[in-house]
């Protein structure tokens, strides 16, 4: 059984994701707890090292510490008789399922993972002030990001390939030790021979000419001959030493996957095995800034295949500047993103669509798709109106552009919470925004997204924070 399907059935099983709840501004405080308001349980990581609990008011935090002691549980006072106490996860206990233990014994108001708390971290890149930090402070990153965000998260790139060896890329590649031998064979039966970073699906049968001659397809030469591929990679996941751009995701690994030609274009059965091979790598988030007006079978059972490996699809909705939405963004449970970025005043504006991108019914998400900084094949500078900045680094503005900062936000979200399941992080990403008109979509907020507190469901004597009920549906991801 595929690894991830594996892991997303475990998720279900523990029903870790029954409810969800956004911190905002706009909320009314919660109603302070009485000794007969049931436990607030937020549900904490299986790998947690520690648990933080609130006493219940008329309890202090000396009884508790004992009360812990009686069932087991080694604990801790932070402070005075009203301050949290923290409890220990002894090694190699689930710590959920201590977690239920406190929670259900009634000792506590409130049981939640003892998380981390950490200054706000400002990329140290040297581009960041002049090229990227109006972005970033637009999506609200600054508060949340840091140099290792998204780690432990694979983000499939199936677009025009990755240049490797970019000095901001070049730690970001995801490496398949599986198949390394370059021997000609497909050592781990993933469906491209020696793919030790990425696969190429582009058919010298179907390549544009003007490409030159190419290696039958599939091939582990995922190498960006056009550039587009490298910039989306680079909003991800630039960094490292060399990087003079910070990518929202710096943590993440990035997989290479080429089903786009040298001139920014591919066949449907090219990309539909793209989309297919990232999800049998095991790829948790894969990018598709590509789009088509035909609705495929093709693609759409691709599509379908790598949602039921457990992977979280992101999308172009497109850049044809009308209401609508392109394939594949528009299928089912794929969170579609188009450019934010309206310059009708003089200035950008991110929360509000870009003139150019696709919009309307079936965007889920704006993400700033104007005047963005990435990285480029230094082979690419000067062509095809590619521009560089002083080195390998361009500019470049669409929905296309748009998408891997929301793809990179979901990486941010799931390597804090790994057990949860795509479909789950594909809701709390769609519900981060800031407020739009009725029936629009929104900016997206990855501040907000990070501060999603998760519930834990079906234990008695528990219940959501404020009274949140649990009936109402996440917005949708854009189908």
């Amino acid at each position: 059984m595929h690894p991830r399907l594996t892991r997303l059935r475990a998720a279900a099983a523990v029903m870790l994701f029954a409810g969800l709840a956004l911190l905002s501004l706009r909320e009314a405080p919660p109603a302070p707890p009485g000794r007969d308001r049931p436990t607030e349980l937020l549900a904490p990581a299986a790998s947690a090292a520690g648990l933080a609990l609130q006493p219940r008011p008329g309890l202090d935090a000396p009884a508790l510490v004992e009360a812990l002691a009686r069932l087991g549980v080694t604990a801790r006072a932070t402070g005075g008789a009203q301050d949290p106490v923290q409890a220990r996860v002894p090694t190699g206990e689930d710590a959920r399922s201590l977690a239920r233990r406190i929670a259900s014994s009634g000792l506590a108001a409130s049981v939640e993972e003892d998380g981390l708390v950490t200054a706000s971290a400002t990329p140290a890149a040297p581009r960041y002030e002049s090229g990227q930090r109006a972005v970033f402070e637009a999506l609200r990153l600054p508060a949340v990001w840091s140099p290792d965000g998204g780690a432990g998260i694979t983000v499939a790139v199936v677009d025009s390939g990755v240049d490797w060896d970019h000095p901001a890329l070049a730690a970001r590649i995801a490496i398949n030790l599986a198949d390394a031998d370059f021997d000609g064979r497909d050592g781990d039966a993933s469906g491209c021979a020696d793919d030790i970073a990425g696969c190429s699906f582009v058919s010298p049968d179907t390549a544009d000419p003007s490409c030159g001659p190419l290696f039958e397809a599939p091939n582990w030469r995922a190498r960006d001959d056009e550039g587009h591929g490298t910039f989306v990679a680079g909003l991800i996941a630039a960094g490292g030493p060399r990087a003079e751009i910070a990518g929202v995701a710096p943590g993440a690994r990035i997989l290479p996957v080429k089903v786009l030609d040298c001139t920014g274009t591919g066949r449907i059965a090219e990309a539909s095995a793209g989309v297919r091979y990232a999800a049998r790598m095991g790829a948790h988030v894969i990018n598709l800034s590509f789009g088509t007006r035909t609705d495929s079978a093709v693609l759409r059972s691709a599509i379908e295949e790598a949602q039921r490996l457990g992977s979280l699809i992101v999308a172009s909705a497109g850049n044809d500047g009308r209401r609508g939405v392109t394939y594949p963004a528009v299928y089912p449970g794929v969170l579609s993103v188009a450019a934010s970025g309206d310059t009708s005043a003089g200035s950008v504006d991110y929360t509000r669509v870009a003139p150019f991108a696709d919009f309307g019914a079936g965007v889920a998400l704006l993400a700033p798709g104007v005047g963005l900084l990435s990285t480029l094949p230094p082979a690419r500078c000067g062509q095809d109106n590619w521009v560089c900045e002083d080195g390998p680094y361009a500019r470049g503005d669409g929905s296309s552009f748009a998408t891997p900062i929301v793809a990179a936000a979901a990486a941010l979200f799931w390597s804090r919470h790994l057990d949860l399941p795509a479909p789950f992080v594909g809701r709390v990403i769609a519900s981060a925004h800031r407020p739009a008109p009725p029936g629009e979509a929104a900016l997206l907020d990855i501040a907000l997204a990070l501060q999603a507190r998760l519930f834990e469901a079906g234990l008695p004597g528990t219940s959501r924070a404020g009274g949140a009920s649990g009936s109402g549906a996440a917005p949708s991801t854009g189908n």
